[in-house]
C-alpha cells in the first residue's frame, strides 16, 4: 500500500523541555509516538529509548514469518526492558517511563500497539473514531461510568497512568490488527493534543485535499492556542492506495 505521512511536535507553552518523541520509518512501515515522564528530564530518556528500541526490534524482524501484531508485541517488550533496566542502573533515571502508541503497516494489514494515554484515531469517510482506550485512572472511572465527561476533564488525577513502559519489568500492550482502506487517515498523538483539541477539530483539519504537513502544524498550534499546558506531538498517516 502507498502511504503518506507528516509529523509535528512542540514543547508547548508551559514546559521547559519536550519529552515527546516520534518516529516515521517508511521502509519498515513503522510509525511511533511516545510521551515520556520522569524528573530531571528522565522522560526524554524514556521516550527516546522506547522509539529507538522499537525501531531496532522491528528492523530485526523484517522478513520474518511473524504477524504484524506479534512484531509490535515484541517491540514493546524490548522497549520496556531497556527503559526499566536503564532506570535501575542510574539513580537519576529512577521511576522514568513513557506512553507508547505505534502502527506497523504490512502488505495488506496493519497492527496497532498502545500503552498509556497517547492515542490513535482513524478518519474514514469523514468520520473520526478512536482506536485506543487510555490507560489512566480517569479513563477507568469513565469506563465504569463512575464519573461524567465533564468531571473527567477537571479531575485532579486525569493524567495519572495505570500502564506505562519502563515502570515494571513486564508490560502487556493493547494490540489490534485491521485492514486499511484507500483514503484512510490515521492520527497518532500525545495527550498534549487531546487535552485541548476535540475530535471535530481534528476531523475538520484532515478533510479531503488538506495539506498534510500544514494539518499537523495547525493541530499542534491549536493545542498551544488553547493553553499549551503540555508537550504536543501529532503524527499523521494516510493510505493513498495500493503500492
Amino acid at each position: 500500500m502507498r502511504l503518506r505521512s507528516a509529523a509535528h511536535t512542540h514543547v508547548g507553552l508551559r514546559r521547559q523541555a519536550n519529552e515527546d518523541r516520534h518516529a516515521i520509518v517508511r521502509d519498515l512501515g513503522l510509525f511511533v509516538v511516545a510521551d515520556g515522564m520522569g524528573g530531571h528530564r528522565a522522560g526524554q530518556v524514556a521516550s527516546q529509548l522506547a522509539v529507538d528500541a522499537a525501531t531496532r526490534t522491528i528492523e530485526t524482524l523484517a522478513g520474518a514469518a511473524v504477524a504484524p501484531a506479534e512484531r509490535l508485541r515484541h517491540a514493546v517488550s524490548c522497549a520496556n526492558r531497556e527503559i526499566f533496566q536503564a532506570a535501575e542502573a542510574k539513580a537519576e533515571l529512577a521511576g522514568m517511563g513513557t506512553t507508547f502508541v505505534a502502527m506497523l503497516f504490512g502488505e495488506e494489514r496493519l497492527a496497532l500497539a498502545h500503552v498509556g494515554d497517547s492515542r490513535a484515531y482513524l478518519l474514514r469517510q469523514g468520520r473520526l473514531r478512536g482506536l485506543t482506550d487510555d490507560h489512566s485512572i480517569v479513563a477507568e472511572l469513565l469506563r465504569r461510568q463512575a464519573i461524567s465527561e465533564a468531571a473527567a476533564r477537571a479531575h485532579p488525577h486525569r493524567h495519572v497512568l495505570t500502564r506505562a513502559l519502563g515502570v515494571r519489568p513486564r508490560i502487556e500492550p493493547d494490540l489490534a490488527e485491521m485492514t486499511p482502506q484507500a483514503g484512510d487517515v490515521f492520527v497518532l498523538c500525545s495527550d498534549g493534543l487531546t487535552t485541548h483539541v476535540g475530535d471535530a477539530e481534528i476531523a475538520e483539519q484532515l478533510g479531503d485535499g488538506r495539506d498534510f504537513d500544514a494539518a499537523a502544524v495547525w493541530l499542534v498550534e491549536a493545542a498551544n492556542r488553547a493553553g499549551g499546558f503540555d508537550n504536543v506531538t501529532v503524527l499523521l498517516v494516510a493510505v493513498d492506495g495500493d503500492a
